[in-house]
């Protein structure tokens, strides 16, 4: 047995776990084999697959994995995550992997969980396994072993990989964003339709990493008044904020609190790639209609050091979204901020000052792209790399249509129909018209344009929230919502839920769940409660009653949606409905995330190409009476019986 910083060298075998997300603690040599005369022997080589017993393996080995901040004094016992390398000694032999100080999961592989793998050179994608593992338990239950067996490849220089399931890393994430910027970047704005995409750090975690923020829209109503410094964050000084929306409500959506909770990185990949596509007509209208707030990343140390649930202090971050420490939890302390500040529509709340010198404008007047109006001057911006084509038109009242930006404060554009009702109406407080309003009057009305940080009614700035999570225990995709009282808020709530039901095949409504335990439930393991967590922290800052946490199963599902056809592709389109739900892979998981837009684009039924029309709902309001039905017929046992009791059982520690 050896153990070293970079390497650990066993039984002529290479072990590495000096890389990215990697957490491989230590090695211990079980067996060698007995001859080296391997003549007539035969296996498929690259292929994780072995035709013989686990007890006639060539070599085996015990590993250990570490736990959450192993070796510090925040140690702790979450040590379900584990990624290693290895490089045999020779080609085409069997090896006995057991990993032994697991947490125990005997549900999830006994559902058919299988760990990943890649061979670097050679095969070089991320698939599971191809042979069943087995598991064992110690007497006292509480140590997992998990073994299996591969067939070492060919080349001997290659090294093979293996993890708990498919990994998204810190360097991943970084190395994606890049493609992805790069990708808008290269493109020349020539409308208003065009994808506004601008990349900052909000803040450095911990260890000096970077929290990413991403900010997606069109130039539609587009201000060259940029976002406020807010204190103590955007420690990078060379980029430049984002500028502000008029008449658009923020949707923010977070990932990766949870480190080892790597499909949520996945659905956010899948979202984001479908928001950025230029020529989609669903994109374009969520775009439209909507500024995106994008982090892929709230706990970046925990990737990097190959955590499963915890920071690097031991903290999970899911459960100090009310009272997050800037020293403590500076990640959460700054998705709470921008929260709040989008909550409040750009106005800083009195306890966050702008950072002297940090505003780009010497006054404090709004200007507003006209999106009505077409392409005449160029304005660049080194930072976003944008802005290079975009109108800058003078508001003419003579001979205009009245500028869509400028909306009546009596009215919206919006159906209240399908707007959450009350949002953060205690929280808002009616702004009184500032000095540096711009007033324009027209033959019909007259409209105003408030400067920094006003709004012009009492309504959160915000639509929607959803923070993405993996789940261990329970199968399939699903959402949990919070709890209301009204029934009007509880079908606002499940609206959305639903409508994924509807837009993807592997989301599972009837696993969801809206109970006010599912806000309070005390975890075992650190006493803390959901109150906490991003969901519930959300509604109870800015009475948003569309916040969510969306749940992956690592594994698979119980049952396949037969999806209706979109209404461009006509009924004969509909899907042939698959039975056996399928092994969740990444782009499954992309398949969830991409399903948001449309879904969200329903709930204002300005979806060009919807599913509704063709599903047994018909439209919206039939979806509306769906829900409304269940719950009046679930009073006795609030909707869904079955969640009240299976979801509180078996919710386990991924929310």
């Amino acid at each position: 047995m050896a153990n070293t910083t970079d390497s650990i060298a066993c039984g002529g075998f290479v072990f590495y776990n000096n890389f990215d997300s990697a957490n491989l603690a230590r090695v211990e040599l079980v067996r060698v084999p007995e001859t080296s005369d391997k003549d007539g022997y035969e296996v498929e080589s690259k292929s994780c697959k072995s035709s013989m017993s686990d007890d006639t393996a060539d070599y085996e080995f015990n590993l250990w994995t570490k736990h959450d901040c192993h070796g510090t004094q925040f140690q702790n016992n979450n040590r379900t995550w584990f990624y290693f390398g290895v490089k045999a000694c020779a080609a085409d032999v069997s090896a006995k992997f057991n990993i032994v100080n697991l947490n125990k999961q005997v549900k999830m592989f006994s559902q058919g969980m299988c760990p990943v793998f890649k061979v670097v050179p050679g095969h070089i994608h991320w698939e599971r396994i191809r042979e069943k593992p087995t598991f064992t338990l110690d007497q006292e239950g509480s140590d997992f072993t998990l073994s299996f067996v591969y067939n070492t490849p060919e080349n001997r220089k290659a090294v093979t990989y293996f993890a708990f399931t498919y990994p998204f890393s810190y360097t991943d994430l970084q190395n994606y964003l890049r493609r992805i910027e790069s990708r808008v970047a290269k493109r020349t704005v020539t409308g208003t339709d065009d994808v506004y995409y601008h990349r900052e750090c909000a803040i450095k975690s911990l260890e000096g990493r970077r929290m990413d923020i991403l900010t997606i829209s069109s130039f539609h109503n587009i201000s060259m008044e940029r976002e406020e410094r807010l204190s103590n964050m955007f420690p990078e000084k060379n980029e430049q904020r984002p500028f502000k929306f008029w008449d658009k409500k923020v949707i923010f959506i977070s990932a990766r609190v949870h480190p080892g909770e790597t499909p949520s990185s996945f659905v956010f990949n899948g979202f984001l790639n479908f928001l950025v596509n230029r020529d989609d007509q669903i994109a374009i209208n969520l775009r439209r209609q909507y500024v995106f707030k994008l982090i892929p990343m709230l706990n970046p140390d925990g990737v990097a050091r190959g955590h499963y649930r915890m920071d690097t202090q031991g903290v999970n971050l899911n459960r100090v979204y009310l009272n997050p420490s800037l020293k403590d939890h500076p990640t959460i302390y700054a998705a709470r901020n921008l929260i709040r500040y989008y909550h409040y529509s750009y106005r800083l709340p009195t306890e966050d000052e702008v950072s002297n010198g940090s505003l780009t404008h010497e006054e404090n007047t709004l200007t507003i792209i006209d999106s009505t109006c077409g392409i005449t001057n160029i304005v660049r911006d080194t930072t976003t790399r944008l802005l290079q084509q975009v109108t800058l038109m003078t508001l003419d009242e003579k001979g205009k249509d009245e500028p869509e930006l400028f909306q009546d404060c009596t009215s919206s554009k919006t159906n209240l129909d399908d707007m959450p009702q009350g949002d953060g109406e205690d929280l808002c407080n009616t702004p009184e018209e500032s000095a540096n309003s711009v007033e324009l009057k027209s033959a019909k009305k007259t409209y105003t344009a408030v400067g920094i940080g006003q709004l012009p009614k009492e309504e959160s700035g915000l639509y929607l929230y959803v923070d993405l999570h993996g789940h261990a225990s329970k199968k399939g995709v699903f959402m949990y919502g919070n709890y209301f009282d009204d029934p009007e808020d509880t079908i606002t709530c499940m609206l959305l839920p639903k409508l994924m039901s509807i837009n993807n095949p592997n989301f599972h409504f009837t696993s969801c769940n809206f109970t006010e335990r599912n806000m309070y439930i005390i975890d075992k393991r650190d006493g803390m409660s959901r109150e906490g967590s991003g969901r519930v922290a959300v509604y109870k800052l800015t009475g948003l009653i569309r916040s969510y946490t969306l749940e992956c199963n690592y594994n698979s599902g119980r049952l396949v949606n037969t999806l209706p056809a979109r209404v461009r592709d006509g009924v004969s389109k509909t899907l042939a409905h698959i039975f056996v739900p399928p092994k969740y892979t990444p782009s499954v998981f992309e398949a969830v995330g991409a399903a948001l837009g449309p879904s969200i684009l329903d709930l204002s039924s300005n979806n060009p190409n919807s599913r509704l029309p063709n599903s047994q709902y018909r439209s919206l309001r039939g979806v509306k009476s769906y829900l409304k039905l269940a719950y009046v017929n679930n009073l006795s046992t609030p909707f869904g019986k079955s969640l009240h009791k299976r979801n509180a059982k078996n919710s386990g520690l991924d929310d």
